[in-house]
Parts: C-alpha cells; structure tokens; sequence
C-alpha cells in the first residue's frame, strides 16, 4: 500500500500545475509543504455529473490529486445538498477501510451541479507505520500524558489515520471528559509507538469558535512504547 501510495504521489507531482492550468482564473492555496493545493475557490467546472455527488466525485477522479486525493484513499460521503440547491458535498477519507481523522475533502456545487469550490486539510501521500499497540494501551498513553487527571466517563477510543508532519501515521483518538484538568480532550495516540502525538480540548475548541492551534510532536522511533 505504502509503495502504491508513493508511486501515485510521483505522478500527482504536476497535478496542482495541471488544475491551475486549466482554471487560471481560480485563487487556490498550496500546502506549506508545497505539491499540493488545500483550498480553491473562483472556478466552474461543468457538466460533471447529475447530482451533486455524482458531479463531486467525478471532478476528484479527474483533479484529486491536486487536492492530495490519491488511490489508496477511499472517499465516504458523509454529506450533500438536496437536489437542485447549492451547498458542500463533504467526503470522508480512508486509507485501510479506515477513518483519516481531521482528512475530509469538500467540494463545492451550485444549483446546475458545477463544481465551484474545494477545501480540505493537508494529507501527505507517505503512509508509515503499523498499528501495533492496543485499545488499552492508547487510552493509558492518553490519559498519563495529563498529569493529575481526574476523568468523570470512560474514555472511547477509535482507531485510524493522522497526517503527522510529512506523513500519514496509524492512530488512536482517545475522547474523555475530565473535571480535573476541566476539558473534554481528544488526543491522538501513535497505534505504532505509543506517543501522544496531539491533543485537543474540543471544549475550549467550541467556545472559541474554531480550533485551537495544535501542538505536533514528532512520533517516538518505533519500538517505543
């Protein structure tokens, strides 16, 4: 999977160039990494399907992989306007039959199914790594990290994807309600090496209104745990 994965980020290398060729009027966003777009806006795209599904998903066949869309990945929709009127087409993104958490990929449609806008997140395309700790072991990693910590439910844990840095790891997110520290944290626990790679007060994320800024550590060499 990792060597399809890569092969097919060799070939997408040009993609973001092709998509700003054939839409040079459109304002578009690139990744701090460079080779990948996050974000376009200022464009149609027309006569790609007849619902707004259809119309999404055939617009990410031919210009994913400008969007860091790449074979490995399976596209869920998890969200679409009503037929005939404007709104996102929302997909969730799998790699392995399972979840790329924080991954989703939203395309833009009018009321003709054109295909005007396209958001997403940054998702390299070098998966590394193998799940190899527990369910119990990441909530443990989760819930050591915080220091003094006094959980009022039990903790669920799922596993899945992350990108982390320049790459896609295996992960757990571990969700728990503490009254001490006070949050509802979510963090996100490296399947492979134990490491709390990120965490969230999604609280705090919603009464702020957004996100956040997360605080990214590097995954621990594997074999740690």
């Amino acid at each position: 999977m990792v060597s399809a994965l890569l092969l097919a980020a060799a070939l997408g290398q040009g993609a973001p160039a092709d998509f700003k060729a054939a839409f040079p009027a459109a304002t578009t966003t690139e990744s701090p990494a460079g080779g990948r777009l996050v974000s376009a806006s200022g464009f149609e795209a027309t006569g790609l399907g007849d619902t707004p599904e259809a119309a999404a998903r055939a617009f990410l066949r031919r210009w994913g992989a400008a969007f860091g869309v790449t074979p490995g990945q399976r596209l869920v929709t998890r969200g679409v306007p009503a037929a005939g009127q404007p709104g996102p087409v929302r997909f969730e993104r799998r790699i392995d039959r399972r979840p790329l958490f924080d991954g989703d990929v939203v395309v833009g449609v009018d009321a003709r199914n054109a295909v005007f806008l396209v958001n997403g997140t940054d998702v390299p395309a070098e998966v590394t790594g193998r799940a190899r700790i527990s369910q119990r072991t990441a909530v443990r990693a989760a819930k050591t990290a915080i220091p003094g910590l006094v959980t009022r439910d039990s903790p669920r844990a799922v596993r899945g994807w992350r990108a982390v840095a320049n790459v896609v790891r295996p992960v757990w997110r571990v969700d728990f309600i503490a009254v001490k520290p006070p949050g509802d944290w979510r963090s996100y626990v490296d399947a492979e090496t134990g490491a709390v790679l990120l965490r969230i007060d999604l609280r705090a994320d919603l009464s702020s209104g957004g996100m956040a800024p997360p605080k990214l550590e590097p995954p621990a060499p594997a074999g740690r745990q």
